[in-house]
């Protein structure tokens, strides 16, 4: 009897110990964090978050497109204290900015809208040019850095053929009106074969330009270039290749709204 009762209690003891095991097992398991640590994601000052329910649906030729709504310049400008403030560029789904034009090509290289020093810089539109000129360059940031969502960096994704095929439209609006352009071509180039940097050509030479900018793409559609086409140029820095840069090259094209 008395060997029972041993044997009885050691089972007793023995089930309550795996018992207690079994929940440092558990705690441990559940209290292990395996997934990389958090990072501290910046994202560009100049990016404007909307609502899906507060975008417009508009047709582009066959296609149809929600579009963000308008801003309000005036308001922009207060907001950030920036006379800058240009446009706003929009490739829907994608990519919605305030533009900044300064007085050079470099300052906004390290400013941000709020014209603080800033190495991620902002969204900028080249100096020599307006929003509504044949050619509108416009030049962001890209990074390697997790930690710095620079938003030109989301271009990136037109690498992806679907994607091209799938995000055809650039939308530009400015103080006076809003321009739609018909992605025409992805293309890399190298730092010494910068030919988009040439601005403010006419006639034929534009021509000429623009199919030269438009040689040797990666992704491209058939659209004619001629002397009364309007483009926007988007620039940002190639991880694909060393001293090159990204375009994206769009031409104006007219819509209806529905």
């Amino acid at each position: 009897m008395n060997d029972n009762k041993l044997l009885r209690s050691f089972l007793y003891v023995l089930f309550f110990f795996l018992i207690a095991a079994s929940g440092v097992i558990c705690f441990y398991i559940f209290t292990q964090d395996n997934t990389p640590p958090e990072i501290e994601v910046r994202k560009g000052d100049e990016v404007i978050e909307v609502p899906e329910k507060e975008k417009y649906e508009i047709k582009i030729n066959a296609d149809s497109v929600k579009m963000s709504p308008d801003v309000n310049f005036a308001e922009e400008r207060a907001k950030y204290n920036n006379q800058d403030i240009i446009a706003r560029l929009e490739i829907p789904d994608l990519l919605n900015l305030l533009v900044v034009k300064g007085s050079d090509n470099n300052y906004y290289l390290e400013h941000n809208i709020y014209r603080n020093s800033d190495v991620t810089g902002s969204t900028f539109m080249d100096y020599r040019v307006s929003p509504d000129s044949n050619q509108v360059n416009i030049y962001g940031h890209n990074s390697r850095d997790d930690s710095l969502q620079v938003p030109f960096r989301d271009l990136e994704k037109f690498l992806d053929k679907g994607y091209f095929d799938s995000h055809p439209y650039i939308i530009l609006q400015y103080e006076n009106g809003k321009n739609v352009y018909k992605i025409t071509s992805l293309t890399e180039v190298y730092n010494n074969n910068l030919e988009h940097m040439k601005v403010n050509k006419s006639g034929q030479d534009f021509v000429n330009h623009m199919n030269a900018i438009k040689s040797n793409p990666v992704f491209s559609r058939s659209i004619e270039t001629n002397e009364n086409s309007k483009y926007i140029i988007l620039q940002t820095c190639s991880h694909h290749l060393d001293n090159a840069v990204y375009l994206i090259t769009g031409v104006k094209i007219n819509y209806v709204t529905g």
